[in-house]
């Protein structure tokens, strides 16, 4: 009966990031910038799986992430390196027992995500270097830390939550 909760909870996971990356509410944005979502759901799967279990699923969801987008860079690198720590920190038996410390953990996440796509883009793009480029990517890369921060408590609290209980 366990095994069939946890595989009708993967695959009610696997469509709520669809519907959360394509519909996103409108509530849920800062000026049209969405909540990073493969932050919000990798957090609380890395730290309740093995690393070789949570890296297979950063795989999985970063090619699912980059089928969406048009560019050559991708989420892949920097979700095997999250979900590598998260789920290392899961192992050391690290309890979280304050609400906020998964969204302290979901900004470090954000960042570093946004970080990697922001290098991956110079290094591609070299015409990209100029300061245009640069000061729309730091807006961006605010909006979206700080809207991750503030849903991913919430979110990812209830998917830990879920997980601990099958």
């Amino acid at each position: 009966m366990a095994k069939n909760n946890k595989k009708i909870l993967l695959f009610f996971t696997i469509i709520c990031l669809q519907a959360c990356i394509v519909i996103s509410p409108g509530w849920l944005k800062i000026n049209g910038i969405t909540p990073c979502w493969p932050v919000v759901l990798l957090l609380p799967f890395s730290i309740k799986n093995p690393p070789w279990k949570s890296v297979l699923a950063s795989i999985l969801l970063g090619i699912f992430i980059d089928s969406f987008t048009i560019s050559d860079v991708s989420y892949i690198p920097s979700l095997c390196i999250l979900s590598l720590v998260w789920s290392k920190y899961g192992l050391h038996n690290k309890k979280i027992e304050l609400f906020l410390n998964i969204g302290l953990m979901s900004i470090f996440g954000t960042a570093f995500i946004g970080f990697s796509i922001w290098v991956q883009k110079i290094i591609l793009y070299s015409v990209l270097r100029n300061n245009w480029f640069h000061s729309w990517s730091i807006y961006v890369l605010i909006s979206e830390v700080i809207i991750t921060g503030l849903v991913s408590p919430f979110f990812s609290s209830w998917l830990l939550l879920t997980y601990k209980q099958n």
